[in-house]
C-alpha cells in the first residue's frame, strides 16, 4: 500500500480550478483511494462515494470520474494514467 505520492500542486490547481468544492474534495479523495489501494476505481459509484465519505454527493463523484478518469468497459473500472505510472514506479 502506498503511503506517499508526489502531488504537483500547480498542475492540480491548473486542471481543477473550475471544480466545485464537492468535486474538488471528491477528486482528492478518489486519488487517495486509488493510491492506497494501488488499483483502479470500481465502476460502482454509490459504493465508491460511500467509501470516500461522499455518499450524499454521488453526482460530484460521477462528474469527477467522467472528467478525470478513463473508463475501461472491458474491466468495468475507472483508471488514471498518472496514478498507474506512479504506482508502477
Amino acid at each position: 500500500m502506498m503511503h506517499y505520492y508526489s502531488f504537483h500542486v500547480s498542475d492540480y490547481i491548473h486542471d481543477t480550478a473550475h471544480l466545485s468544492n464537492n468535486e474538488d474534495l471528491a477528486f482528492r479523495r478518489l486519488l487517495d483511494l486509488y493510491y492506497t489501494q494501488e488499483k483502479p476505481i470500481p465502476n460502482k459509484t454509490h459504493e465508491v462515494a460511500r467509501r470516500i465519505r461522499m455518499g450524499k454527493n454521488i453526482d460530484a463523484v460521477q462528474t469527477v470520474l467522467e472528467e478525470f478518469f478513463m473508463y475501461s468497459q472491458e474491466h468495468d473500472f475507472w483508471f488514471h494514467k498518472r496514478c498507474d505510472e506512479t504506482i508502477a514506479a
